[in-house]
């Protein structure tokens, strides 16, 4: 009896067993018999991690151009500089070594020698030199008188801050004015871009003994141009 119902449950358990194996294989869903290995993916993240590298090189190669792009500009704005300074420096010189030639051109001269050459000879004027803007925005820095030889409308629509307005066409309203000023220091003429008016006060005043006369070419509009101090 026994064994007729150990026969009658293995042969219910097995019936059970192969019905649920027929059920599961026959489900989409059916569960694994064997634990399946799960796949990780890395493309995704390595192809990112590649990207950052790249954004990482490009960022290094722009920070190298931007400081070489800075370096090359110091060294430009430095050699502007040096010269500027280096023009000063060989006016200042050029001006001792004239002084000091006409001292001992004055030494070695009778009274009578000078007497005959200022009624014989005519007296010579120190050349005004021409300039550019970069040269004119040193020498304003270093708070050199301007002298603008525009009318007196086109003064008072704008001028070079602290600059004097001496027009040109009214030269001889202004003669007294210009004999009372120092001759011995420097003075920058200009007027606007297209006119000539700048050259003809810097020679007038050249003979009239002022000797280191400057004539910006540029102009108020150049000055205007490049956002320089105006009033």
């Amino acid at each position: 009896m026994k064994n007729g119902l150990w026969v009658q449950l293995s042969f219910i358990l097995f019936l059970t067993l192969i019905t649920g194996i027929i059920f599961n294989l026959s489900n989409t869903n059916r569960i694994p018999f064997i634990g399946e290995e799960r796949k990780t993916d890395f493309s995704s993240s390595d192809s990112l991690l590649e990207v950052l590298r790249i954004q990482d090189s490009l960022q290094k190669i722009a920070d190298s151009l931007s400081k070489i792009s800075q370096h090359r500009l110091d060294s430009v704005k430095q050699a502007q500089e040096t010269r500027i300074k280096d023009s000063l420096e060989a006016i200042r010189k050029a001006d001792s070594v004239r002084k000091v030639q006409d001292l001992l051109i004055q030494s070695t001269q009778k009274p009578e020698d000078t007497v005959r050459a200022d009624n014989t000879v005519k007296q010579e004027f120190v050349k005004p030199v021409d300039i550019r803007l970069n040269f004119a925005k040193a020498l304003f820095d270093k708070g050199y008188t301007f002298i603008d030889s525009r009318d007196v409308v086109d003064y008072n629509a704008g001028h070079i801050k602290g600059a004097l307005n001496i027009p040109y066409k009214e030269i001889s309203s202004y003669k007294s004015r210009l004999e009372s000023m120092d001759k011995n220091i420097v003075y920058v003429i200009y007027c606007s871009k297209a006119c000539d008016v700048s050259i003809d006060m810097a020679y007038y005043m050249a003979k009239m003994g002022f000797k280191k006369v400057y004539i910006f070419h540029g102009g108020w509009d150049e000055w205007m141009e490049a956002g320089y101090p105006s009033d």
